[in-house]
């Protein structure tokens, strides 16, 4: 019935996460958990997305603590040769980045956890890209749109980064910050799958 159905939490602000959902029209809040997203040094990248999207969500609960809400954490990185590569801290390391990353394939990484009350799960996606070869010149125009000043990698697959793109293996939407696909399986794991937070699903099971 509507009026037990749970509310969903997306503990994020990641504007790309909030379009996603939308796309599928899910319901859902949004509560930025605002968490320290320091990791030990040497953490394997999907332990890292794990960890951090394990204590966003669990951030988010400890602040609400209501039973009937569902929360929805999610964390991505970039990874090249090995090295984690995270938001630029500017538009010259925006531009250093995409220059080290054109003409290469590099692995993105998507830690994805779900929690309802005391239970939750937590899992990873994996997706390899490989960049076209761009000179200077360009990756400046694209620096200079603002597009990647706040990504993973400095660029976005579903914006003008897209032309940066030769090929995909793997979650197109892990790239873009939260793989569906995965988000579903957890919830539905948990007892809570995602049609069921699409208006005209509720109540389904």
């Amino acid at each position: 019935m509507a009026d037990t159905h749970p509310t969903l939490i997306l503990a994020s602000g990641s504007p790309r996460r909030r379009q996603l959902l939308a796309m599928l029209g899910v319901e859902f809040d949004v509560v930025v958990s605002r968490v320290d997203e320091a990791i030990a040094p040497g953490t394997a990248a999907p332990d890292a997305v794990k960890q951090l999207a394990r204590r966003k969500a669990n951030a988010v609960w400890l602040q609400r603590q209501k039973a009937d809400e569902v929360i929805v954490a999610a964390d991505t990185v970039v990874v090249m040769d090995g090295r984690i590569v995270g938001k630029p801290a500017s538009r010259q390391e925006a531009l250093q980045t995409l220059l080290s990353l054109a003409g290469k394939t590099h692995d993105v990484y998507t830690g994805v956890c779900v929690r309802a009350g005391e239970r939750s799960m937590v899992e990873f996606a994996h997706t390899t890209v490989t960049m076209r070869s761009r000179d200077e010149n360009w990756m400046q125009w694209y620096v200079a749109t603002g597009e990647p000043l706040d990504k993973a990698g400095s660029y976005a697959i579903q914006g003008y980064g897209s032309l940066l793109v030769q090929a995909i293996t793997g979650d197109y939407y892990n790239v873009v910050g939260l793989p569906l696909g995965l988000l579903d399986e957890l919830m539905t794991n948990i007892g809570h799958p995602l049609r069921t937070f699409m208006p005209a699903n509720q109540g389904q099971s």
